[in-house]
């Protein structure tokens, strides 16, 4: 789905070039903050994988949600 914004010029000064994807890892990692993804939803969703995504967290000051769904999230994925 693509959906089309409107926005300021004095804002996409500060808006790191290609805008698509700075735009994009904002809104994830936005999503994330407020509990909507888990961490390895974010990653994936981003196409990157989860050092990469402690790493986007970290430039983004961003906490690491880690409760008990990635919990159980992980215990799934190592059982694969």
């Amino acid at each position: 789905m693509a959906i089309s914004v409107k926005i300021p010029e004095k804002i996409t000064e500060y808006i790191k070039k290609p805008y698509d994807e700075f735009i994009n890892e904002t809104l994830v990692v936005e999503l994330y903050r407020e509990g909507l993804f888990t961490l390895r939803q974010a990653g994936e969703i981003l196409g990157v994988g989860l050092n990469e995504m402690f790493d986007i967290l970290a430039k983004r000051k961003t906490y690491i949600n880690y409760g008990t769904e990635e919990l159980d999230e992980d215990i799934s994925y190592a059982h694969s």
